[in-house]
């Protein structure tokens, strides 16, 4: 502020120096004064304005300058007493540090006084809190009486006692630790899997119940129907898995708690290493247990119980993962802050799943019995091959006796290369792994038999275990596979399924060698099972319950779902070639010349075309396609009768013209009965195995994206296919033989009835032809052998339009009979009647076709005078103008040279004349031959 007044008036002085006359002096003069005016009016205005402000810091100012003067006083004084105190302390200086140097030993031995008396209360201490589980502060009493023994009070002699108590209890103290961290780790963390297992079994009384009866013979009620079971299960498993939660977090807490006090006493180092020395007893110890606890649970021979089993090992082995996944999150966040970083050697997860591998394996090896197993397939691992050679040369022993046998085949399997000797190698080991782990045999629980087959039932929950195992240790990411994985591989293709293929061959072998299996059918229960309608071949039975296996083995075994499909296909392929042998057995007993006709007529090509253009063979063909896609409400084939007719009369003139007019020899028909059932059991079995063949080869392609089955080559579905349909063709063919060797029949009998017969009689015969019973006899035997085997609709097609082939054999047999008066028309009639009620006793129908041939023959009912004859030529010819032409004109000129030649002697122009008016009557009706 001075520096600004200075400063201004120095500009003033400095103005008016410059200004160079007076007036100009006195103008700025003037003008100075003025402004001083104005500023002290101002500065007199702000003085009465903040007058009072003023007189109140001017009393502050006057108090803070006492006060001031006062403290300086004050000091003064204070520094003369401070000099005079100086000197009085300079003058006792020797006997003051001598008081100060005992206070501070009495304060050391009071000091030491209290932390004798804290080392005595503190055992009693650590008890308590061991005994509330307050393991933190046990562990701090621990660690302060330690500081203490071995701080100030380390050469105190008199505590020698105390200090060997307190080295006692904290090893006790240790124990208790470590026996708790097992506890949390093995027991605390699986007792919850037996615990539900325990109760979900409860409920079994309840669920058994429902299938008992009371004394009155109605149903008992059950708490839980079968029904409902898995949606129990089920609720069961969600409460389990939110408490689940609640529990581990809880455990994880104590687990960091038991840590944190071992790391506290410094017993980590031990601690770790004897968690990873004794994690293999451990876990075989729960599996022990769990074994005997599944046991009690379950009563003997159980359904699943190896499955339950597994299953609760599994768990009980994850949750133990778990668990030591805690113990190790915890040392690591200790180690952080802990000056023993080298000190302790870590054991990791992978050194856990590797115990865990161990133990599983052993438990398998137990199980599936490795060491027997092993050796039976490696003893027997060609028997599938060998046998394989038998089976269609033994039935064609019993089909064709005098046959040629057939060259050998290529063997379909062989185990040259096999592994065998890796499982056998691998099972030692592992049950020298057993006895580390104090698994000898005396203490081993067996809830069910051994047996490699036991893989089935638990492949699956292994092989989702092996997959969480080789998410855990990054096994995919490096292309590799754990050693669970690896074991359960080389078990189930080296040893599971060599026992499979043997099992397989000695079953087919069984089929296809005994002939049971060809001549008897399966009993009732059996067609009741497989759902079939008529008995079937128990080869058939045998081979397709092969086939059920070999799809159940792909259902739970799919990682080898390729194996069982080629499996299958071979398997298959020996069956249709047995099958093969089969049926020419029976169709050609002897050699080539001599195969049977119906054979002969079903493989040639216009016959078998013809045939299957039918509407009859086309409605058999729409209903199977029906049955086989599980569809029941196809429309039922029925035709009218001249539909029938005109089939019939077609298929009639294409075998006659196979045929021709020669006479059948007995060795090309089948003539035994028991042949044609045979080949009906057959047609039907084969028909059934080969729907279910391709219900099999339908339900992979349907299920071959799914994750039930892994993705199979078409070409090996298409060769199931394609097997199925050899299957179903040889069934058709097997009916095409049954449908004409009817037909063949007829023809054997039929067809030397007019060369071998008299129908030029004397006297009425009211018996039949020989021949005609004959083939009553035979149509009735084969009806009778057919019935009980074959479908109705299949007995339908067999036994339809015969009546139409019998009429057509025996009008046409009119042109080798050489005379026939009335007596021989009536035995004529007689023999269509019989042979009418035959078939009518067969197809349940009136075969109006019979009806039409009687008719025919009684054209021929004339006297013998030579009048009445030709008048009985003129009465054909009218009738045929009055009615119309029923029957062609080759008939009709059969018919009439037949009358001719019954009366010898008749002038030869009066057939001419008749035959010619004949074919004029024919000509203008429009009849042809």
């Amino acid at each position: 502020m001075a520096k600004e007044t200075s400063g201004l008036l120095m500009n003033v002085i400095g103005t008016l120096s410059s200004l160079s006359s007076n007036e100009q002096r006195d103008r700025e003069k003037a003008k100075l004064e003025r402004e001083f005016k104005l500023s002290d009016q101002r500065l007199e205005k702000l003085v009465s304005t903040h007058h009072r402000d003023l007189a109140s810091v001017m009393q502050i100012y006057s108090k803070v300058s006492v006060s001031i003067n006062d403290a300086r006083t004050r000091i003064a004084m204070v520094k003369g007493q401070l000099a005079a105190c100086r000197g009085l302390l300079h003058c006792r200086r020797d006997e003051l540090k001598k008081l100060w140097l005992e206070g501070v030993e009495h304060k050391q031995v009071l000091l030491m006084l209290n932390q004798i008396e804290k080392l005595k209360e503190i055992p009693d201490k650590i008890n308590e809190n061991i005994a509330k589980k307050n393991y933190i502060a046990a562990a701090e009493l621990v660690v302060e009486a330690q500081e203490n023994l071995q701080g100030p009070l380390q050469n105190v002699e008199a505590l020698k006692d105390v200090r060997s108590d307190l080295a006692s209890r904290q090893e006790r103290f240790y124990k208790i630790l470590l026996e708790d961290l097992s506890h949390y780790i093995y027991i605390k963390s699986s007792i919850d899997v037996l615990q539900w297992k325990r109760t979900a079994t409860s409920q079994a009384p309840f669920q058994r119940a429902s299938s008992g009866r009371n004394s009155s013979g109605r149903t008992s009620g059950n708490l839980i129907s079968k029904n409902d079971a898995p949606k129990v299960k089920s609720l069961m498993l969600e409460v389990v898995g939110s408490s689940q939660g609640a529990q581990d977090e809880k455990s994880n807490q104590c687990i960091s708690n038991i840590v944190q006090c071992l790391s506290l006493v410094n017993k980590l180092p031990e601690t770790l290493e004897c968690l990873k020395n004794g994690m293999g007893m451990e876990m075989t110890l729960i599996t022990k247990k769990t074994a005997q606890q599944i046991s009690e649970m379950y009563p003997p021979n159980s359904k699943n119980v190896l499955k339950e089993l597994f299953e609760a090992v599994m768990e009980q082995m994850r949750r133990i993962v778990k668990a030591h996944t805690a113990v190790l999150v915890s040392v690591k966040a200790l180690l952080k802050d802990q000056q023993y970083n080298n000190d302790v050697v870590m054991y990791n997860i992978e050194d856990v799943w590797s115990q865990v591998q161990t133990v599983i394996q052993v438990l398998l090896s137990q199980y599936w019995d490795i060491g027997s197993t092993a050796s039976k397939s490696g003893n027997s691992g060609s028997s599938f091959s060998s046998n394989s050679q038998l089976g269609a040369a033994d039935l064609n022993a019993y089909f064709s006796r005098r046959r040629q046998p057939r060259p050998q085949k290529t063997t379909l399997f062989r185990f040259e290369g096999s592994l065998h000797s890796i499982s056998l190698n691998e099972s030692n080991s592992d049950y020298s792994k057993q006895d580390q782990h104090g698994l000898d045999a005396p203490d081993r629980i067996l809830i069910v038999e051994p047996n490699a087959r036991l893989v089935i039932e638990i492949y699956q929950p292994l092989m989702t275990f092996v997959q969480e195992i080789e998410t855990a240790l990054g096994c995919s990411s490096q292309g590799t596979l754990c050693a669970l994985h690896v074991f359960i591989t080389v078990f189930t293709r080296d040893v599971f399924l060599s026992q499979i293929h043997i099992e397989m061959g000695t079953a087919l072998d069984e089929a296809t060698r005994k002939l049971d299996m060809w001549k008897s059918v399966n009993p009732t229960e059996l067609t009741q099972n497989t759902k079939a309608t008529r008995p079937l071949l128990q080869s058939t039975i045998q081979v397709y319950r092969c086939l059920m296996e070999i799809r159940q083995l792909m259902e739970a075994l799919p990682q080898f779902a390729q194996h069982f499909l080629g499996m299958t296909c071979n398997m298959l392929l020996r069956y249709s070639e047995t099958c093969q042998a089969a049926y020419r057995g029976l169709v050609q007993p002897d050699s080539e010349d001599k195969r049977v006709i119906s054979a002969t007529w079903a493989k040639d090509e216009d016959i078998h075309r013809f045939l299957r253009s039918l509407p009859s063979w086309t409605a058999l063909q729409t209903v199977r396609a029906h049955r086989n896609s599980g569809t029941t409400d196809c429309e039922t084939y029925e035709d009218s009768p001249e539909e029938i007719r005109q089939r019939s009369a077609k298929e009639t003139e294409i075998l006659t013209g196979n045929l021709g007019d020669a006479i059948i020899p007995p060795h090309e028909i089948l003539a035994d009965p028991t042949q044609l059932r045979i080949l009906a059991l057959l047609q039907e079995s084969l028909e059934w195995f080969a729907a279910h063949i391709q219900e099999l080869a339908n339900g992979i392609t349907r299920s071959g994206d799914s994750e039930s089955l892994l993705a199979l080559p078409e070409s090996n579905v298409q060769t199931l296919l394609e097997l199925a349909k050899d299957f179903e063709d040889l069934a058709d063919t097997c009916l095409l033989v049954l449908h004409l060797e009817v037909r063949v029949h007829c023809f054997y009998h039929l067809v030397p009835l007019g060369r071998q017969s008299q129908f030029w009689l004397n006297g009425d015969n009211q018996e039949p032809d020989p021949e005609i019973g004959r083939l009553s006899r035979d149509l009735t035997a084969i009806d009778e052998s057919l019935s009980a085997f074959i479908q109705p609709r299949k007995h339908r097609y067999i036994f339809e339009g015969v009546s139409h082939l019998v009429s057509s054999i025996i009008m046409s047999s009119v042109q080798h009979i050489r005379r026939m008066n009335e007596n021989g028309v009536k035995k004529m009639c007689r023999n269509i009647f019989a042979l009418q009620q035959t078939l009518t006793s067969i197809t349940l129908a009136r075969e109006p076709a019979l009806d039409h041939a009687r008719q025919y023959f009684e054209l021929l009912c004339v006297t013998p005078e030579d009048s009445s004859f030709l008048q009985g030529m003129e009465e054909i010819l009218n009738g045929i103008l009055e009615r119309g032409s029923q029957y062609t004109e080759l008939e009709y000129i059969q018919v009439l040279q037949l009358l001719n030649r019954s009366r010898p002697g008749t002038a030869s122009n009066e057939i001419t004349r008749h035959l010619e008016r004949l074919s004029e009557i024919l000509g203008e009706l429009g009849v042809t031959v």
